[in-house]
């Protein structure tokens, strides 16, 4: 199939002066993991729930499968949509089994065929044993497997999943979402995730869009939206980032004071003379020590697993450098800030 399954245009969402969804346009392809990234408020679940039909739009439209679902005078109703959506609250009947929940969706087969169907899914989520389970007979990451099942029982044309991890534990959290990821390969089902989580974002999607005051700015793969982000806002979404100032010198490289560096913008062409703020994260550089640097340890934060330090630059400005969890370099070393990135760092225009 040469096009894609989900097709928005010029969506828009308003509510009075609000304006939750601002023009956004997103193509979702077949067996294709999308991320949306933002903050609370943001507006990607109302970016979800237009797609989904449970919002009317205010202008744009959506298209699934080639056929118009929603502009702002028509909305078909969710039901007819071909689409499943995991909520984080689960929203399963506590009044009904595991099997029950699965099996209400399955409209128009026969008994055969719905059990055969339940069985399928409940094998495929891993809770075969659990089917004739009430919900609160069921752990949270059980329940959510429920969920995700009903969802997937009737093959709906895209999964949309709306912070669904949201209320497990951090390591429940990082062990469904890579039971669900899998799930949805084996099944060449497309999604689309809302989440807040950066870490979740990068593990699952094929491409994460960021959602910044309604508009998305930039939707690229993982790695490009982190190492190439569109703006500031963009940079500090996808990671932990500093910012210092530089002087374009010409032929892409500007003078810092941790020496030149390679960069390229993403405002363009970059003028010789131009002052500008390279971005820099916690991986792109490395500290020497040297009773002459022109660094500064002003700051340690033992993790565990890694250490930061914080170093204050000659400008004044000041950078984080990841490090081994053994490292000893302690608060007050002089060091020397080398760039160990082998790809252009990127600038933005001086703050």
């Amino acid at each position: 199939m040469n096009a894609p399954v989900i097709r928005c245009r010029q969506l828009t969402k308003r509510f009075e002066s609000v304006l939750a969804v601002d023009s956004v346009d997103l193509d979702i392809w077949p067996g294709e993991v999308i991320a949306i990234l933002g903050r609370s408020g943001c507006g990607k679940t109302t970016l979800l729930r237009l797609i989904a039909g449970l919002e009317s739009p205010s202008g744009g439209s959506v298209e699934i499968k080639g056929q118009q679902a929603s502009s702002s005078d028509y909305v078909r109703p969710p039901e007819q949509r071909g689409l499943g959506m995991v909520v984080q609250e689960y929203a399963l009947f506590p009044h009904m089994t595991a099997a029950s929940n699965v099996a209400f969706g399955l409209k128009g087969l026969d008994a055969d065929r719905r059990e055969a169907r339940v069985a399928e899914v409940m094998g495929l989520v891993e809770l075969n044993d659990l089917g004739g389970r009430y919900p609160y007979e069921l752990s949270g990451g059980q329940q959510q497997r429920v969920a995700l099942a009903r969802t997937l029982a009737p093959n709906p044309v895209t999964v949309l999943l709306d912070e669904p991890f949201s209320n497990l534990d951090s390591s429940m959290r990082q062990l469904l979402r890579q039971e669900v990821e899998t799930i949805l390969r084996s099944q060449r089902t497309s999604a689309i995730l809302v989440t807040h989580d950066r870490e979740e974002a990068f593990a699952v999607a094929d491409r994460v869009g960021v959602m910044i005051d309604g508009q998305l700015p930039q939707i690229d793969t993982p790695e490009r939206t982190y190492h190439f982000p569109a703006s500031r806002e963009v940079a500090l979404l996808t990671g932990p980032c500093d910012f210092i100032p530089g002087c374009a010198a010409g032929g892409g490289e500007v003078k810092t004071d941790i020496g030149p560096l390679v960069c390229n913008s993403a405002a363009g062409e970059l003028s010789e003379g131009v002052d500008v703020d390279v971005l820099v994260r916690p991986d792109d550089l490395e500290l020497i020590p040297d009773a002459n640097g022109r660094g500064e340890v002003v700051a340690r934060e033992f993790r565990g697993d890694q250490v930061i330090l914080s170093v204050r630059l000659e400008s004044g400005a000041t950078v984080r450098s990841r490090r081994r969890s053994f490292s000893t370099l302690p608060s007050g070393s002089r060091v020397r800030v080398s760039p160990v990135k082998t790809i252009p760092f990127v600038v933005f225009p001086a703050d």
